[in-house]
C-alpha cells in the first residue's frame, strides 16, 4: 500500500469513528405517533425530534436545563437563528395569532444566544415566550450536525412525547396548528388541526 493510500485509509477510519461517536450520543427516540396523522413517525423526523427534545440549554436565568418542558406542560420547541428570515416570519405569525397574549408554552432556542433571542421576540411582537441558548460551545457544534437548519419545530405533549416535528417554516396555517392548544386550550384537539409543514407520519 502506498503512503498516499495509507493516509487516505487512516482519514476514512477517523471519519467513520467520528460519525459513529455522534450516532452513539443520540438519545433513544421519544417521538410518539402524530395524533393528527394516520401512521407511524418517519425515522428521520423521529431522530430529529428526539435530538431537539433532548438538548441541554442555558435558560435566560443562567440555569442549564432540558429544552423540553417539565412533564405535564405541553409546548412548542423552536430552534432559531438571528440570520433566519423564516424564523422571523414564524414568530410574526405567532404574535398575530396570540393577539397580544403571552405564549409561555413557546420555547425558543436561539443559536446566537438569549440576548439575540430577546431582540428577535421584541422585533416580531412575541410576548412571554421561554428563551434559551446553547449551553456551551460543544452544544453549538452538535447543533450544527443534528439540526438541518432553522427554523425547526418540535411539538411536545403533556406526557413529554414529541408528537410532531416540522423542519422549516410551515406557513401561517402550520404555525396556527402548532400553537392552537395555547390559544384555545378548551376547544383545540390535542395538537391542533392537521395541516402546515411536514407532519410526522
Amino acid at each position: 500500500m502506498t503512503r498516499a493510500a495509507r493516509v487516505a485509509f487512516a482519514a476514512a477510519l477517523l471519519a467513520a469513528a467520528f460519525w459513529a461517536g455522534l450516532r452513539a450520543e443520540r438519545p433513544p427516540s421519544r417521538l410518539a405517533p402524530d395524533e393528527t396523522g394516520d401512521g407511524a413517525a418517519a425515522a428521520p423526523d423521529a431522530a430529529l425530534g428526539a435530538d431537539v427534545a433532548a438538548l441541554r440549554v442555558r435558560a435566560a436565568d443562567g440555569a442549564v436545563v432540558s429544552f423540553a418542558p417539565p412533564r405535564g406542560e405541553p409546548a412548542v420547541l423552536m430552534v432559531s437563528s438571528v440570520s433566519c428570515d423564516y424564523c422571523d416570519e414564524a414568530l410574526r405569525d405567532a404574535a398575530r395569532l396570540a393577539g397580544g397574549r403571552p405564549l409561555p408554552g413557546l420555547r425558543v432556542l436561539t443559536l446566537e444566544g438569549v440576548a439575540d433571542g430577546a431582540r428577535m421576540l421584541a422585533r416580531t411582537g412575541v410576548r412571554g415566550a421561554w428563551l434559551a441558548e446553547p449551553a456551551g460551545n460543544a452544544d453549538r457544534v452538535l447543533l450544527t450536525f443534528r439540526v438541518p437548519g432553522t427554523p425547526v419545530f418540535a411539538v411536545v405533549d403533556s406526557g413529554g412525547r414529541v408528537t410532531r416535528v416540522v423542519p422549516g417554516y410551515p406557513g401561517a396555517a402550520g404555525v396556527a396548528a402548532m400553537l392552537a392548544p395555547m390559544l384555545t386550550p378548551m376547544l383545540a384537539p390535542p395538537f391542533g388541526p392537521s395541516g402546515g409543514g411536514r407532519q410526522v407520519r
